[in-house]
């Protein structure tokens, strides 16, 4: 803040090109290796990684606030943004200058004393949830994994057999394996003849975080109260009206509008899909044969 406070001080009247170009511009290479971070965290992690992601996510909520809330900083946008019909903006500028401030009026600039300091807290907590809820995901599906005979590789072709092999040796056991990181798991659920097993599978892929050591549930409910709350500094009933304001859906209205078309015009075709499967399946298994769940990659 006191750097971003000193640049602000040395600069002359604000202007497009020394407020929102060059907000536009900075940071680019932390965002950068944030990118490249999270992304890793998320197709490969690791303990070191999440212990690293524990460490830095609060550091870059703070550091996200420290901008966002920089009153100096705003001050400038606002003055900007106010004047912008008189700036002779291109219309990708003008979106920018209105990007740059309803982005930061979201982010709480526009809100004042107990309330400004009140979001600066409930959104580091809300980060943090978030990222506990990621671990609690990633840790409970690692910790799932089921050895197999070479009987029970029923149905599989040799690249998952392959695969079940390897991830057997990498756990150092002999045999096969099946986990529920996706490649292993949609496989097994697709080619499978051991319908007890896939059901094993599904059971334990569907109820990940639920309960036990990385129960989720008190996890969600924290971050629906912190969304809540966060909702109503802005004026809002709902997160949902807050988060749309600047959409191009704008309202929960809208949205619902769009899924119950999308309900209307699907669902008479998922219905028609899944009969064809059930009948598929009963001329296979017999006529007393019902199609569950775990039935549905397989017999697709």
């Amino acid at each position: 803040n006191a750097e971003i406070d000193r640049i602000l001080a040395e600069r002359s009247m604000p202007t497009f090109e020394n407020t929102i170009v060059a907000l536009e511009e900075s940071g680019s290479y932390l965002n950068r290796v944030a990118s490249v971070f999270f992304a890793l965290q998320g197709a490969e992690s690791n303990d070191e990684m999440m212990e690293i992601s524990t460490r830095i996510q609060p550091l870059l909520s703070e550091h996200g606030n420290s901008i966002s809330l920089n009153e100096a900083l705003f001050e400038r946008i606002k003055y900007v943004y106010d004047r912008r019909a008189e700036l002779n903006l291109n219309q990708e500028q003008m979106m920018l200058v209105e990007e740059t401030y309803d982005s930061f009026a979201q982010s709480g600039a526009n809100l004042e004393g107990e309330a400004r300091e009140r979001y600066r807290e409930l959104s580091v907590e809300l980060s943090n949830q978030t990222l506990k809820f990621s671990q609690n995901a990633l840790y409970a599906t690692n910790a799932f994994s089921m050895e197999l005979t070479e009987e029970e590789l029923a149905g599989l072709p040799q690249s998952a057999i392959d695969a079940a092999a390897a991830l057997a040796a990498s756990k150092g056991k002999e045999g096969y394996m099946v986990d529920l990181s996706f490649p292993s798991y949609s496989a097994f659920m697709k080619y499978s003849t051991r319908r007890d097993l896939r059901e094993k599978l599904y059971r334990a892929y569907n109820s990940r975080s639920i309960g036990g050591e990385f129960d989720n549930l008190p996890v969600l409910i924290r971050i629906a109260e912190i969304r809540l709350e966060m909702a109503k500094l802005f004026g809002c009933n709902t997160f949902s009206e807050y988060k749309l304001k600047h959409t191009m859906a704008g309202t929960p209205e809208a949205v619902y509008n769009l899924l119950n078309q999308l309900l209307e015009a699907y669902k008479p075709v998922a219905l028609q899909e899944v009969a064809e499967l059930q009948q598929f399946a009963a001329a296979k298994e017999g006529a007393d044969f019902q199609l569950m769940p775990w039935d549905f990659s397989y017999y697709a």
